[in-house]
């Protein structure tokens, strides 16, 4: 019977290092989703189109445009691109911020739900 509450025990305690190893991790993905949806026009790799203003992407996009081509957009046609594009980068990252935000809170539920049942489990078994 002693080896039994002992099996038991080591089981609780190794898921209820999982479960505060999901925590953190889930906590920094909460975190960052966070902050993420607070300013989406800075989110995004090395290789995206910078749009934190529309003169640096006026350059961005007439800097991309080669020397021999006859057409060359205009202003009016360059801000229609930035909106589209502003409007389009900050719909994906709301969606995305979104996601990770319930995906993390599920988790961190999950895992705390996880860690009292086994830390209960614990309890019982060291005293009785």
């Amino acid at each position: 019977m002693e080896k039994k509450k002992s099996i038991i025990q080591v089981y609780a305690i190794v898921v209820n290092i999982v479960a505060i190893i999901a925590f953190i991790i889930s906590i920094t993905s909460l975190v960052s989703a966070v902050i993420d949806r607070s300013d989406p026009l800075y989110v995004g790799g090395y290789n995206q189109t910078d749009l934190s203003s529309f003169d640096k992407y006026k350059l961005d996009v007439l800097n991309s445009t080669e020397k021999n081509d006859t057409f060359i957009p205009d202003d009016e046609m360059i801000r229609n691109m930035y909106e589209d594009a502003k409007t389009d980068r900050i719909n994906k990252v709301k969606h995305q911020s979104f996601r990770s935000i319930m995906v993390s809170s599920l988790v961190i539920l999950l895992s705390v739900i996880l860690f009292a049942f086994h830390w209960w489990l614990v309890k019982k078994y060291s005293t009785g």
